[in-house]
């Protein structure tokens, strides 16, 4: 019995996840504009930290809670269109953010731009899985870069275009938007298939041999409500641990990309030119981190690489609360690497918890866990306005603490041999 037609590809097929790594990268472009572009529109349309805080609030919640609902999609229907639909949307939305007449206006192509990430990022992850063969881990760094990548250049480029033209620079974005439509549908049939008659425990075909006059006859088989109900129960807590502990560490990202800057250019004087160089050393970084962090963690445990990078944060975070110029520079550089180096690991995590709802988890991780990191900065932003902004960055600081705890909870993994 050949089951392999039906499997996951077992090699790993680079073309396919250089594409959705590209697609990955240009998608979320927006996501390294947004910070960079957040000191103008304050200044802009004289904001106060909590209605700057809303934009990167709205922009993440929208861009997350739709997610799993479009996972939950994909799991049942083919949705390929979503990929070049998502790319061009996020690029539109960006297009039109230094063009709007007011806040509102502002708020919804910031809205706009969120939406075209979420259709986006389930159908991408569902995919780059397929395309990953027995390296998960590995081929899910390779799609995730992408999107790092994609946030660093969009924070450099952004910072370019504001330093040598004028502020409506967001209209240049639509260009690789564009570009991603096309290539999407060139290579639309050489998208990896989804395997037929997936078994919902552990992703294979699920098959009942009997034997009848010496002849095996292959037939399907349920499986009980009592068994699905205990399925659901095992994995239902380490999830709930997974999705907090995201969600904490995407507070330590938003507060680092989001608040930061204000912090710095409001409270401490420095200039849109040194924020804005924060944030792409933190992106670049984590372009490094995230190519690094799927092969060790498929060579050492993903539990392993997740509490170490995670206990890794404290004591970073406490020397950047004392620190400034270029070691500050330096110490985002640092975290960027550290803090992104596991995105891919937390996702295959999801996944492999829930191996029969694969566009859901990716949704759960990639949307809803991650996006959730827009709060943290509208959290700090209510601090800073009603505490102070050095209080803010107390709460900043402290958050990997709990990240920690949260990590130690997660069920242990072996190392992959193969």
């Amino acid at each position: 019995m050949n089951a392999s037609k039906s499997t996951p590809l077992s090699t790993m097929h680079i073309n396919i996840l250089i594409l959705l790594s590209f697609g990955h990268l240009v998608t979320d472009l927006t996501a390294g504009a947004l910070p960079v572009l957040l000191p103008v529109i304050q200044s802009s349309f004289n904001l106060s930290y909590s209605a700057a805080g809303v934009i990167p609030l709205l922009f993440n919640i929208s861009s997350s809670v739709i997610q799993p609902l479009l996972g939950y999609r994909s799991d049942r229907v083919k949705s390929r269109w979503l990929l070049p639909l998502g790319c061009f949307l996020s690029m539109l939305g960006l297009a039109l953010i230094n063009i709007v007449p007011n806040y509102w206006f502002l708020l919804a192509v910031v809205l706009l731009s969120g939406l075209g990430s979420a259709a986006f990022h389930p159908e991408a992850s569902k995919v780059s899985r397929l395309a990953s063969g027995y390296r998960l881990t590995t081929g899910m760094s390779l799609f995730i870069v992408g999107g790092a990548l994609g946030a660093a250049l969009g924070s450099i480029i952004t910072a370019w275009l504001l330093l040598h033209f004028d502020h409506q620079v967001g209209v240049y974005f639509m260009l690789p938007g564009l570009l991603m439509v096309i290539l999407f549908w060139v290579f639309k049939n050489k998208l990896p298939e989804e395997p037929r008659l997936l078994s919902p425990v552990i992703g294979i075909p699920t098959l009942n041999l009997q034997t009848t006059n010496s002849n095996l006859k292959a037939t399907p088989i349920s499986v009980p409500v009592v068994e699905k109900n205990a399925r659901v129960a095992k994995y239902l807590f380490p999830l709930t641990i997974l999705i907090l502990l995201i969600i904490t560490r995407s507070w330590v990202k938003a507060g680092l990309i989001h608040f930061m800057p204000l912090y710095l250019v409001n409270h401490a004087g420095y200039s849109t030119a040194y924020a804005g160089s924060l944030i792409a050393s933190f992106m670049l970084a984590g372009v490094a981190g995230i190519l690094f962090g799927g092969p060790l963690a498929d060579r050492f445990g993903r539990k392993t690489t997740l509490v170490v990078s995670t206990a890794l944060l404290i004591p970073l975070m406490l020397i950047l609360k004392f620190s400034t110029g270029i070691t500050a520079l330096i110490l985002f550089f640092i975290l960027g690497m550290v803090l992104l180096s596991t995105m891919a690991t937390t996702i295959v995590i999801g996944q492999e918890l829930m191996p029969h709802r694969v566009g859901v988890a990716s949704g759960l991780m990639t949307g809803f866990a991650v996006g959730m990191g827009g709060l943290g900065a509208l959290i700090l932003g209510i601090i800073a306005d009603n505490f102070g902004a050095p209080n803010a960055l107390w709460v900043l600081t402290l958050l990997p603490i709990i990240a920690l705890l949260l990590s130690l909870f997660l069920p242990e993994d072996k190392p992959k041999e193969k």
